[in-house]
């Protein structure tokens, strides 16, 4: 299963922040994608708790892709 979360970085003196609002974890890194990664860990370690998984069963599936398409559109510039 794959979920979509929402993660905010911030710049923070020399370290950079991501962090997670839905399970209210935070983790640092030396740049930008350091940290992505490092929250990226920290959650996927976290959700594959099987306590975790049933006490926030609602919230993974409210996060959770469901049939998604992915289609070509044109735009004409005018």
């Amino acid at each position: 299963m794959i979920i979509q979360l929402p993660v905010s970085v911030r710049e923070k003196g020399e370290i950079y922040v991501a962090e997670c609002p839905v399970f209210h974890l935070s983790r640092e890194g030396q740049t930008f994608k350091e940290a992505l990664k490092n929250i990226k860990n920290d959650l996927e370690t976290f959700l594959d708790d099987e306590k975790v998984q049933k006490e926030y069963q609602e919230v993974i599936k409210d996060y959770s892709i469901r049939d998604i398409e992915i289609v070509d559109v044109v735009v004409n510039p005018k």
